[in-house]
């Protein structure tokens, strides 16, 4: 059996074609982390889910 090999992620390289090494990369720009849209998307899906339910719960109690 093969020896384990650590893992290695791949090289980065910037805009000049030169390697970065991973602790010398830039940190992240969170101005585009997280879209407001998804998150009203995500509101948007979890009233149309609770209306659904509600809906069903309603039919089921009328015609118990």
């Amino acid at each position: 059996m093969p020896d384990e090999m650590p893992y290695e992620p791949m090289p980065v390289t910037d805009a000049g074609g030169r390697t970065l090494p991973h602790a010398d990369m830039p940190a992240p720009d969170l101005k585009y982390a997280r879209p407001m849209g998804a998150w009203v998307i995500v509101a948007a899906l979890f009233v149309v889910v609770v209306g659904l339910w509600a809906m069903v719960a309603t039919y089921f109690s009328i015609h118990a």
